[in-house]
């Protein structure tokens, strides 16, 4: 196969602080064959700004008012023609030879559906917080023990011939619809994981996963329930205790206190 094309999508609000390193961290990838997607909810700090600097280089951006992260997505995802598909949202970073390694292993076999690779993260300044992590799982473990931290959202990119349906994440989802993704590919087809730093994760207090953890949890739980019938009840007890955490505050890290 000669130069397979990679669709990048950026969904972004308000997030100029490091917008311009995440576009950055795309267009200066080594290898040639991307064409990258920015969807911005309009954005009020500036981000439309940054965006049209680099504008001639996009293969389609936007700056409008939308009805969130996943909607973002998958007005990215109807745009994108690549035979893999990744999303980084704009405050994670790509390494410079990330699209490299994962198209040297798409082309040798295209039959899974999701490449990823290790996930440093950093904080709000880029600061190194944690050498990457990653590594093979099955769609068992990651049904049961979510995706962290074997699988990190940044450094996955997508088979498109394994996504026929419509949309690229469910919007019913406000914050699980990566794990979704994840475990509707995984839960009939084959990952393969790449021992190798392909992304970077910002941790930081501004984002959803820092400012909505319950939330995040509840709807992590609601995915865990739908598929895996046999730990049903390990997670109605889950959701019980998370209940009883909440009422009485005892809860850490968005978790029942488990």
């Amino acid at each position: 196969m000669s130069s397979p094309l990679v669709s990048i999508i950026t969904p972004s609000f308000n997030q100029a602080k490091w917008l311009e390193h995440a576009i950055l961290s795309v267009l200066n990838q080594t290898y040639p064959h991307i064409e990258y997607i920015i969807i911005d909810g309009g954005s009020t700090d500036g981000s439309k700004e940054i965006i049209e600097k680099y504008a001639p280089r996009l293969k389609y951006w936007q700056s409008a008012p939308d009805k969130g992260q996943a909607d973002a997505l998958n007005i990215g995802f109807k745009k994108a023609s690549g035979h893999l598909i990744a999303y980084l949202n704009a405050d994670d970073l790509l390494e410079p030879n990330a699209v490299e390694g994962i198209i040297n292993a798409y082309e040798v076999n295209q039959e899974f559906a999701i490449y990823y690779g290790k996930c440093k993260t950093i904080d709000a300044d880029g600061n190194l917080l944690e050498e990457g992590k990653g590594n093979q799982v099955k769609f068992s473990e990651i049904v049961k023990k979510g995706m962290l931290p074997n699988i990190y959202q940044p450094a996955c990119f997508f088979n498109k011939a394994y996504l026929p349906r419509e949309f690229f994440v469910d919007t019913k989802f406000k914050f699980a619809f990566d794990f979704e993704l994840i475990l509707a590919l995984a839960s009939t087809k084959i990952l393969l994981f790449l021992n190798r730093d392909v992304a970077s994760y910002r941790v930081h207090e501004e984002s959803k996963s820092s400012r909505f953890k319950i939330e995040a949890y509840k709807e992590k739980l609601t995915l865990q329930e739908k598929y895996s019938k046999k730990d049903y009840l390990l997670f109605k007890w889950q959701r019980v205790k998370l209940a009883l955490a909440e009422k009485t505050g005892k809860i850490s890290n968005g978790k029942a206190a488990l």
